[in-house]
């Protein structure tokens, strides 16, 4: 017979293992999705809203429309309606949003939230503007980004074949939640011909420079393409071979890109030889 000390511990043991098999597992923490990244899309567009001013000699529009526009890469938000004499400023981007400054008129703007546009205007005098404006929204939001690049596209005086979206005719039309696959499957086919005609920028920040090698190609080619005792068929096909290189190296992806650079330094050396038989300086 177990003695007493022996039956307590049994049965604080079962105890404790009914318990343990009772209670339920703990549930995972949900993993928390990173945000897609921001995009040209998200911020261009005509934006309309409420604006106020302060300690202004001359006040504005209470509600007024900005256009936040971007032609051929250059990123611009037109102020000429708000008030007479107010001007349209180049913008450049940082972390947190837009900023610009043309005489004595600095704007930033962020983005509070999808379809949105916060506004600060100050100007040197001591006169501030403020203001939250949104603009016209499909109410799909991958069909917005659709519509936006599209605006983007039409601005683009970089194009060398027709636009392949027609802006009017999508700001037309009454989207549906079931267009989303499609709106995404058109928005992302249109920015890649963006990027490649270089009205928007490659997504990868470094694309400029980490493509060394294609870098040096480009500066050789410009130097061979002036040299005036090369054969012109000889140095045109050679110039258009490492243009062609070059404009790859801007739009490949991380995956291929060391073959495009070992393209570009197979390219130099040909180049180098070219320069040589013909006595080009380089």
């Amino acid at each position: 017979m177990p003695s007493w000390r022996m039956r307590i511990a049994l049965t604080l043991y079962a105890l404790a293992t009914s318990i343990a098999i009772a209670a339920p597992a703990p549930r995972p923490k949900p993993i928390a999705r990173p945000a897609a990244p921001t995009t040209w899309a998200d911020w261009v567009g005509a934006y309309h809203g409420t604006v106020t001013w302060s300690r202004c000699s001359v006040a504005g529009a209470n509600t007024a429309p900005v256009a936040f526009e971007i032609v051929d890469g250059v990123a611009s938000i037109d102020l000429t309606l708000t008030r007479p004499g107010m001007p349209s400023l180049s913008l450049v981007s940082d972390d947190k949003g837009w900023s610009g400054r043309r005489g004595d008129v600095a704007v930033t703007l962020t983005r509070p939230k999808p379809d949105t546009l916060d506004l600060a205007v100050d100007l040197d005098s001591g006169c501030m503007v403020r203001g939250r404006m949104s603009r016209a929204t499909t109410g799909v939001a991958a069909c917005n980004s659709l519509v936006a690049w599209a605006r983007i596209e039409s601005r683009c005086t970089k194009l060398t074949t027709p636009p392949l979206e027609d802006l009017p005719k999508l700001a037309a039309v009454p989207w549906k939640p079931a267009d989303a696959a499609r709106c995404q499957a058109r928005a992302a086919t249109l920015e890649r011909s963006l990027i490649d005609t270089g009205c928007a920028p490659h997504p990868d920040p470094q694309i400029g420079v980490r493509a060394r090698a294609c870098l040096a190609l480009g500066e050789i080619a410009a130097k061979l393409s002036r040299c005036p005792n090369a054969l012109p068929q000889i140095k045109d096909a050679a110039v258009a071979t490492a243009n062609a290189l070059v404009a790859a190296s801007q739009s490949a992806e991380t995956a291929t890109l060391p073959y495009v650079e070992q393209q570009c330094r197979d390219t130099h050396a040909e180049l180098v030889s070219i320069a040589t038989q013909f006595r080009c300086p380089l």
